[in-house]
């Protein structure tokens, strides 16, 4: 019981997604997503894309074990970063981060316990488009 509890927990980890969107606006051709620009206010022109989300959790197409909250904030917003670009934004204003600990407790069914934890960085953003000047 325990083994397939421990499955469940890796699979579960390994198939969430890294990031998502919901368009709220019309997507443009792609870009490079290191032309995407981190907004903490919004620019005085912009168009909105769609609302992201990302988080830093391991995932299979983009495998990285990271310990810290500033490396696991880093690899959020590369994630925002690259689902942006996909969608043709060429910024994000950043709207709310998040620290999300993951808590997993399995029993062998004779008092014995086993606890274990993980812990993700999230961050929801807007993907916009801002007028070059």
């Amino acid at each position: 019981m325990r083994k397939l509890i421990l499955i469940i927990t890796f699979l579960f980890l390994i198939g969430c997604a890294a990031s998502s969107h919901i368009l709220v606006g019309e997507a443009r051709e792609p870009i490079n997503p290191s032309n995407v620009k981190i907004y903490l206010d919004y620019p005085e022109e912009y168009e909105k894309i769609a609302l992201i989300d990302a988080g830093s959790n391991f995932v299979l197409n983009d495998p990285e074990i990271l310990f810290t909250w500033q490396s696991k904030m880093d690899k959020a917003m590369e994630r925002l970063k690259i689902e942006s670009a996909q969608l043709g934004a060429n910024g994000i204003l950043i709207v709310n981060t998040d620290n999300k600990i993951h808590t997993s407790v399995s029993s062998d069914g004779q008092g014995r316990s086993n606890t274990s934890t993980h812990t993700e960085k999230f961050v929801k953003a807007i993907a916009i488009y801002v007028e070059k000047d």
